[in-house]
Formats: C-alpha cells, sequence, structure tokens
C-alpha cells in the first residue's frame, strides 16, 4: 500500500507556524510570527522576523556532495519537505512549482532553482528520488540523508515537521508539512506557500520577490 499524507497535514501547518515562530531572530526573545505582507500584495506568507537556514545542509541524493540552504546571488531556491510515494500533496506541489516557473520570462526562471527534501529516506533511494525530482523540474536538486536527527536539524528550522509510522497492518503512513519556502541568497527563509496556493499566485510572489533581490 502506497504510503499517504493524512489529515494530520492540518495541525501540522499550524504546528509549522509555531515551529518557525520559535526560531526567532538574532537577538531577540524568540516571539517571532509570520503575518502576511501589507506593503506588497503576496499570496505567500512572509516570515518575520526572518529565519536563518544558510548554516544547514543535507546531501544531495546522487553522492555529490553536501547542499547547503542558499541560493545563489540574486536568486532564490524554493525548497519543500515531502516523498516520493505521496499520494496527492507532494506531486500537485512540485506540479505547481514547474507551471509557476513557466509563467516566469526565462531570465528569472534561471534565477530560482529547487530542491525537494525527502522526509521519506527509507523507502526513498537515491534514484528513485533523483528521478522524481527532474521529473518534474530538470534541474531539480533531490536531497536525502538517513540522519534522522541532521533531517530533524533541518525541517526544525525551516518550521516543517513530518512523522512516518507503520501500522498494525505494516502499511506506512506519513505525515508531514505541506508548504513551500523560498529561500534567499543570504541562506534566509523569506516566505513560506501554505499547500493549495495556486502557481499563478506562487508565479506572482517569485516575479516580485525577484524585483526585490534587484533592488536590495
Amino acid at each position: 500500500m502506497r504510503g499517504s499524507t493524512t489529515a494530520r497535514i492540518a495541525p501540522l501547518l499550524a504546528a509549522a507556524l509555531l515551529l518557525t515562530a520559535a526560531c526567532g531572530g538574532d537577538g531577540d526573545d524568540g516571539d517571532a510570527a509570520t503575518t502576511t505582507s501589507e506593503v506588497t500584495s503576496y499570496s505567500g506568507i512572509v516570515v518575520d522576523p526572518p529565519v536563518q537556514v544558510g548554516a544547514l545542509a543535507i546531501p544531495v541524493a546522487d553522492g555529490s556532495g553536501d547542499h547547503p540552504f542558499v541560493a545563489p546571488a540574486g536568486g532564490l531556491e524554493l525548497v519543500y519537505f515531502g516523498y516520493t510515494f505521496c499520494p496527492d500533496v507532494c506531486p500537485t506541489t512540485m506540479s505547481d512549482v514547474r507551471k509557476a516557473l513557466a509563467e516566469l520570462p526565462g531570465d528569472e526562471a534561471e534565477r530560482v532553482g529547487v530542491a525537494m527534501v525527502t522526509v521519506d529516506p527509507a523507502r526513498d533511494t537515491a534514484e528513485v528520488l533523483d528521478g522524481y525530482v527532474t521529473n518534474f523540474v530538470d534541474d531539480g536538486v533531490a536531497l536525502r540523508t538517513d540522519d534522522d536527527a541532521a533531517l530533524r536539524a533541518v525541517t526544525d528550522a525551516f518550521g516543517a515537521d513530518y512523522e512516518v509510522t507503520t501500522d498494525d497492518e505494516g502499511d506506512i503512513e506519513v505525515s508531514h508539512t505541506g508548504e513551500l519556502y523560498a529561500v534567499d541568497d543570504s541562506g534566509t527563509v523569506v516566505m513560506q506557500w501554505p499547500f493549495g496556493t495556486s502557481y499563478e499566485s506562487l508565479a506572482r510572489d517569485l516575479r516580485s520577490l525577484l524585483a526585490e533581490a534587484e533592488q536590495a
């Protein structure tokens, strides 16, 4: 039986927001919040205060080394935590990412990288994961680690969560946060989108974020 993304996604999303808040900023009391931008009309959620993840990394599935969560200069990296056996949420999200990138002019699309981290490495072998990611985004990066502590450190930093369990019949169930994250060239999580955000809205947000990056 294929693993499923269960109804626990909703509470996990709530937990994700709380975890993001707990990350805090430099030198504050840790009371962070995520709010919709009042300056620019975004569909996504601006992480405020921003969360730093640039010091973290996960191995690339093909064995080519560790992949830090930092976008190239002037660009963005979209980061997603999921798994290849996911029947609905993951393929929908990755498909929307592909469609959103196709909406951008070529020079802008080239400034957006995509990385998917598996939360189910026991089943997502390097070959399977790499094929899955590149099926949606040709130059997408597949990331996996068998070190659960390392994976937890990364998901906690982003404010994401996951759980892999086996029921009494031996079927594997996976619950995970369904959000998509944008990281800038300083390793800062600047925005997150809940599952269900349309690819049109995602594309508009990406164009606005890229324009802001040029002005920075």
